[in-house]
């Protein structure tokens, strides 16, 4: 295929893809005079179903599911269909004539890592498959990889640090097979120099493999205190005993916590899963056994695990959710080579 030719008025845009554990989402971000502008674009599978096996996929599917990835950069040039409140799921962008494209990523987090750990051979075909596809379906070299877990977590706080007026926050990221805690910290051995609105900050990223939402929830499934509804059964349930399913992770996470717990004066952030919590998720999915009308079965679970997350590294009641997607972060940073600091 044919590198496409954009209009005379173009901007630079980058195309980048978010395949996480759960479906695989396109975004271009457009570079203007005020900032980066987003234009998300369509849903696709997990490209690491195939190989984990999840959601009936086997490596039977390999090629439709990379398919759908190309496929997805057609799709975004027109409408979306019409969503729940009867817009369009996306509106259209059409960045072959809108975009001189500077570069195109496809990014995987914790969910291939975890392929990548149980099945190397068919996730290195997988990549090479992908990258092969796609450079030629854009007449360019494209980069095709998993982030490194210190990345993940960076980008989503590159990501808010766009519309920050300085750095003194911390994001908390919560996704489907590892949560993220990131932080400026001084005093932390294995921060890193991160290059920052041409500043240099020593960058405290820990990611915590198989403690997402997703993956907690494999480890508690059966207790019966976090099932959907548990208060129903039990009018003696309590917070607590779905809670002691879940002291693994405080001891997973005790040496981070400490350090968390002595950076005292942070603003923090909350993305991904956690900015979907409400006051009331304990009361209706483990009390009242409502529907959440997303997978009910581990609502209740979603509901008390998200709290004691937040409880075990003793973040701020005022802490603010945040729709930031650490996409944004990953083009910073491979604009300001961020992390090739001397």
């Amino acid at each position: 295929m044919e590198r496409p030719q954009p209009g005379q008025d173009a901007s630079a845009c980058y195309i980048i893809y978010d395949a996480g554990s759960s479906e695989t989402r396109l975004f271009i971000y457009e570079e203007t005079a005020t900032g980066w502008l987003k234009h998300k674009g369509p849903e696709t599978d997990a490209l690491s179903d195939p190989i984990r096996r999840n959601r009936g996929k086997s490596m039977s599917d390999l090629n439709t599911v990379i398919a759908d990835v190309l496929i997805a950069l057609e799709d975004i040039r027109s409408d979306g269909p019409p969503g729940k409140n009867g817009e369009p799921e996306w509106p259209a962008f059409d960045w072959k004539y809108q975009c001189n494209i500077q570069a195109v990523a496809v990014y995987a987090t914790a969910g291939m890592r975890v392929a990548e750990i149980q099945d190397a051979r068919n996730s290195a075909l997988l990549w090479k498959k992908l990258n092969k596809r796609l450079s030629k379906n854009m007449g360019m070299d494209v980069t095709t990889r998993t982030l490194t877990e210190y990345e993940e977590g960076l980008y989503a706080w590159l990501a808010l640090r766009e519309s920050e007026t300085n750095g003194d926050f911390g994001v908390a990221e919560m996704g489907g097979v590892s949560l993220q805690m990131t932080f400026p910290c001084p005093f932390c051995e294995t921060a890193r120099p991160v290059r920052v609105k041409d500043q240099i900050l020593p960058v405290f990223s820990y990611s915590f493999l198989g403690w997402g939402q997703d993956a907690a929830w494999q480890k508690s499934r059966s207790s019966r205190a976090c099932a959907w509804g548990a208060g129903l059964k039990n009018k003696d349930w309590r917070v607590d005993n779905c809670e002691a399913a879940m002291l693994a992770f405080q001891d997973a996470a005790a040496d981070v916590s400490r350090v968390v717990k002595s950076s005292i004066g942070f603003r923090w952030y909350l993305t991904s899963a956690f900015r979907y919590m409400q006051d009331t998720d304990i009361d209706n999915y483990c009390r009242k056994g409502m529907n959440s009308g997303f997978e009910p079965e581990s609502s209740c679970f979603r509901g008390v695990y998200l709290q004691y997350v937040l409880n075990t590294f003793a973040l701020p009641p005022d802490s603010e959710p945040s729709d930031v997607n650490w996409t944004l972060g990953a083009v910073v940073c491979s604009v300001t080579r961020c992390l090739d600091v001397e």
